[in-house]
């Protein structure tokens, strides 16, 4: 199953600390992605002959004006990691928002209809879980041609699956509870009774799930970039960054150490805001 995989219950205070830092890192992320035009100073796709070294290697971090250095081919390394992280976190935080909705619309739709067609939805679910979620998205993206565009379809299309099984499981347990059979009894509609009853419960839980999602969608975004299935050049995100850039691992290690790290925020706040909120929203069904 593509996902993340649910931990124990942490205790309050480790919890509220975890979100808060969490938070406090998705709006670091947030803020450079948006800022990039004006905190890099240059233009990320620009390729300077006089930007390399001997022999077309990259310069030291600071030479020339640029402050992480330089590229293989000259173009300035803070400008791209800015860029890229805002390419990553447009591409992830898209897909699993489709997702999320498309989860949610298939979850609910099996957990209320007729036992046939809810059958046919989930088994159809399940099919989406067995494919081996890599793959599947970087056969989109290869099929509907390299761009971000192509990556949004294909994480979307490896994400709705583990939100759709999360969202009917959760809203065929929160249909037994006794408010809802109350409000059954009372002669409430079905559409009234998901609106009012189900659904308000169950986007918390939803959310958590969504928001660990978010972590694993930029894996799967770096991970396709960085085998040559991502944003083509000279565009930049932080897989292609680190792809591109791997054979100078030892000779310039901070082309393959800032991407890297700045991934790692990425994953660590995500996870941190959903292992947080999941609780959270257990504890309020």
């Amino acid at each position: 199953m593509i996902g993340p995989t649910l931990a124990p219950v942490r205790s309050g205070e480790p919890r509220r600390f975890g979100l808060l830092f969490g938070i406090g890192l998705l709006g670091l992320i947030v803020f450079l992605s948006v800022a990039a035009p004006w905190l890099s100073g240059a233009d990320p796709t620009f390729e300077s002959i006089e930007g390399l070294g001997p022999l077309g290697e990259p310069l030291d971090a600071g030479a020339l004006g640029h402050a992480l250095g330089t590229d293989p081919k000259g173009r300035d390394l803070l400008s791209r990691l800015l860029f890229g992280g805002r390419t990553t976190l447009i591409t992830a935080v898209t897909a699993v928002g489709i997702a999320t909705v498309a989860g949610l619309l298939v979850g609910l739709l099996a957990a209320n209809s007729r036992r046939l067609f809810g059958e046919v939805l989930m088994r159809f679910t399940d099919l989406g879980l067995a494919i081996p979620g890599l793959l599947l998205a970087a056969a989109i993206a290869t099929i509907l041609g390299r761009g971000v565009p192509s990556l949004i379809i294909g994480l979307a299309a490896v994400f709705w699956a583990p939100i759709a099984r999360v969202t009917y499981g959760q809203a065929v347990i929160l249909r037994e509870r006794e408010y809802v059979e109350a409000a059954r009894v009372q002669g409430a509609r079905s559409a009234t009774i998901l609106r009012r009853h189900v659904f308000p419960h169950l986007l918390p839980i939803v959310g958590a799930y969504a928001a660990l999602s978010i972590g694993w969608a930029v894996l799967f975004e770096s991970a396709l970039g960085f085998l040559g299935a991502g944003v083509p050049e000279p565009e930049s995100s932080l897989g292609s960054m680190l792809g591109c850039c791997l054979v100078y691992y030892r000779a310039h290690p901070g082309l393959i150490l800032f991407p890297a790290l700045y991934l790692g925020l990425f994953v660590a706040a995500a996870n941190l805001v959903g292992e947080s909120l999941r609780p959270r929203a257990e504890g309020g069904r």
